[in-house]
């Protein structure tokens, strides 16, 4: 069996800079996109410019940041039908009933990705951040990453018609507690109930 490398497409280095941006905080330089993605220097510089020149990114004198395009791109995606929208105004409420950090969090390519979150914590920002990933464990937030933390990751799944799972509500804070479970279990049922369509919902 041939177990040589594939070569990268172009597709995929241009992809992987754009996934570096983002774990770069959205700018970086050049030689750091580089190096986080194993790139050949004249490589990443070639597509990161074809890449400004379709606005995906945008350059500003050494430093790359995410583009308008993409930016554009971005806002169009959804884990499911009115999700974000519905999400982002119980989220809020969540958070300042309970005082934890409440996220939004959908299964991607086994890990869990941040689709939206109210932050309570100047310290969640980089570790929940919408867009994020975080170690998932059987489809719940890695007890070894909640330890390395210091966080208690309480989570409620998101459930539709007829029981499928499109994410969960989940809130971090130092400690459980049995309000703060009750209210994100609250929370992923209305949530799940305002995204059924009338005509399914009944009158």
């Amino acid at each position: 069996m041939d177990t040589r490398k594939r070569p990268r497409s172009v597709l995929e280095g241009a992809f992987t800079l754009l996934d570096a941006l983002v774990r770069h905080q959205g700018e970086a330089g050049l030689t750091q996109l580089a190096n986080s993605c194993s790139l050949p220097k004249s490589t990443a510089h070639r597509l990161l410019e074809q890449l400004t020149e379709l606005e995906v990114v945008h350059r500003s004198e050494n430093r790359y940041r995410v583009g308008v395009r993409a930016f554009r791109l971005g806002q169009s995606w959804q884990p499911y039908p009115r999700l974000l929208e519905l999400a982002g105004n119980r989220l809020p409420r969540l958070a300042a009933a309970t005082r934890a950090s409440s996220v939004l969090a959908v299964p991607c390519d086994g890990h869990i990705l941040i689709a939206a979150a109210s932050l309570t914590r100047p310290e969640h920002e980089l570790l929940l951040r919408p867009g994020s990933t975080v170690p998932q464990h059987i489809g719940r937030f890695s007890p070894g990453w909640q330890a390395a933390h210091g966080l208690v990751v309480t989570e409620a799944p998101i459930r539709v018609p007829p029981g499928e799972t499109v994410g969960s509500i989940a809130a971090a804070a130092p400690r459980s507690s049995t309000a703060l479970t009750e209210a994100v279990a609250h929370t992923a049922r209305s949530l799940g109930t305002a995204l059924v369509p009338q005509s399914v919902a009944g009158p």
